[in-house]
């Protein structure tokens, strides 16, 4: 049997990736993705006993992750409404130097609702099935599906729009 250290760090190597690459998808700051990684190995020592207990502890750590991830959004969100109340968000088509579809792409799905964001970020990037996210999600499958389909349609539009950019659709 192993020792709970061992699985700690089986548990911690086998996620360390997609926890990063998850919080960096939801916050977009490199820095502020590892701080919540390092965050995250420290919740998951702290506890331990409960997440490596759990049916699928990798669910579990991406769970947390994405909560982490959501709560220092709305902490930077108020931060800047405190701040200056009368910032406005770019997007597409605001003068941004985004030079290759990659990048646009990424600034498309970064424009998509939370859910939806994150959905095709779990299924897409990390390459978890319908269940997994679900549970990561604490949704149900359909929910996840439908947020999915939503969000490749988003994602397709919004691209074939930009690729077309001053081509007349008859």
């Amino acid at each position: 049997m192993k020792s709970i250290i061992e699985r700690y760090t089986e548990l911690v190597s086998e996620v360390k990736d997609s926890v990063y690459r998850m919080a960096l998808s939801l916050v977009g700051v490199e820095a502020e993705a590892e701080d919540i990684t390092q965050d995250i190995y420290e919740r998951v020592w702290r506890a331990r006993d409960k997440v490596l207990l759990e049916e699928h502890p990798r669910a579990y750590v991406c769970r947390m992750t994405r909560n982490l991830a959501i709560d220092r959004l709305r902490q930077r969100e108020r931060q800047a409404t405190a701040n200056s109340p009368d910032i406005e968000r770019g997007g597409i088509g605001d003068g941004s130097d985004l030079r290759d579809i990659g990048e646009r792409t990424k600034a498309i799905i970064a424009t998509l609702p939370e859910k939806q964001r994150l959905t095709i970020h779990l299924r897409d990037v990390e390459g978890y099935d319908i269940e997994e996210i679900a549970e990561i999600m604490e949704m149900d499958a359909t929910s996840v599906r439908m947020n999915l389909s939503r969000a490749r349609k988003s994602v397709r539009e919004q691209v074939l729009s930009m690729m077309n950019y001053g081509v007349e659709q008859n």
